[in-house]
């Protein structure tokens, strides 16, 4: 490798360490980190870990490290054992970040990382007992190498992305389809940039394509973090505020009638007070996803939000009456029967009010008000 490839990799390298430096500041600052954070905590450190093993091996080719046995396989398992890692842990940040239940135990954690850690031992093996399998006169790299270099991050980036189509396609994560389908194409690009590396050893495709994505997640996290109720993963009352602006701006081409509809759970105080917040909590994430399953009719282009507490909105497009009474009724249903599914030793029931909306904004407020007051009406109406 010439000289000025050698230090154009380098620097390429060195821009990349920091500005994964800069992501893993701003998270090590945040309190009370939750398992997915702690995901993106350790993807940024294997990154950079990554990058200054890749720098010892670009210096090895361009001669300024002597090109030793000990050299090569030093940075070489380095290099694969950390590809395993980073993959390994977009597997465990992707699978956190779409709700698997499994993942979220240390013990889920664990046994999704078995497949790195088991390409950890074999490379540290191969390297130090029989070195004759991937180097050639103790120096070369033979194909055998990259084989086994990328058995583990091919397994773990195609098993992400196929999970996360799967999963986009699913009519009750229309809502979050978009966020699906990018991790779904976040290890294709990735892979695509590895591939132009190896094509081209001395362009750093590979360093470059991995910033440009991770500061893509990064900003999609962010944006999450500002937009998305934490307890629910449902639109915030910002994101709400949000919808309602961009709508009331497209009013002028979309004559769309839409219908606003309050939802409030009975009862809820009561569920607090004998079962506990804990308690609390899974009953208001039973009942956003009832909400997701029940609004999982694309015709409707529902936008869902928790309002606060126990109230959440449901936005819909349509002219149809009929439709929203029918959606009324689904809610309902798919919340008793949720409920029921998950063996609670409580009635979870909601009631609910809806109201014609227009569009514009200056009307969000009085139609917010005719529904509350349906609300309270089909509150009275079960009541008695």
């Amino acid at each position: 490798m010439k000289a000025d490839y050698t230090f154009f990799y380098l620097e390429a390298n060195v821009v990349c360490i920091i500005i994964f430096t800069m992501f893993l500041y701003r998270e090590m600052r945040t309190v009370g980190r939750q398992a997915k954070q702690m995901a993106f905590v350790n993807i940024a450190i294997c990154h950079m870990l990554y990058f200054i093993s890749d720098i010892v091996w670009v210096l090895i080719l361009g001669g300024y490290i002597p090109k030793t046995q000990l050299s090569v396989s030093t940075a070489n398992t380095l290099n694969a054992i950390l590809l395993s890692a980073i993959t390994g842990f977009w597997f465990v940040y992707v699978e956190l970040s779409q709700g698997e239940r499994y993942i979220s135990t240390v013990k889920g954690r664990i046994f999704a990382l078995i497949p790195a850690m088991l390409e950890t031992l074999m490379m540290i093996f191969i390297f130090s007992f029989t070195p004759g399998v991937v180097l050639e006169n103790g120096t070369e790299l033979k194909s055998v190498y990259y084989i086994l270099f990328l058995i583990v991050p091919s397994l773990y980036i195609v098993v992400s992305a196929v999970r996360s189509f799967i999963r986009a396609m699913r009519k009750e994560n229309y809502a979050v389809k978009t966020q699906y389908l990018a991790c779904a194409i976040y290890p294709v690009i990735i892979t695509l940039f590895g591939i132009l590396q190896v094509a081209w050893v001395e362009a750093p495709f590979f360093c470059f394509g991995c910033t440009l994505m991770m500061t893509y997640v990064y900003i999609v996290s962010l944006n999450d973090q500002v937009s998305l109720d934490e307890l629910t993963k449902l639109n915030n009352r910002t994101q709400l505020k949000r919808y309602v602006v961009s709508e009331s701006i497209k009013q002028g081409t979309d004559k769309t009638v839409r219908y606003i509809l309050m939802i409030d759970l009975n009862k809820f105080k009561g569920i607090n007070d004998q079962y506990g917040h804990i308690e609390g909590d899974n009953a208001l994430k039973r009942t956003a996803e009832a909400l997701k399953l029940a609004c999982s009719d694309n015709t409707l282009k529902a936008f869902i939000a928790r309002y606060g507490g126990d109230e959440f909105i449901v936005i819909t497009k349509t002219d149809n009456e009929e439709k929203i009474k029918e959606l009324c009724s689904n809610i309902k249903a798919t919340l008793i029967r949720l409920n029921d599914e998950s063996g609670a030793n409580y009635e979870l029931t909601a009631s609910i009010g809806y109201s014609t909306y227009n569009g514009d904004i200056s009307e969000f407020q009085t139609a917010l008000g005719r529904a509350d007051e349906a609300l309270y009406n089909d509150k009275k109406a079960r009541a008695s």
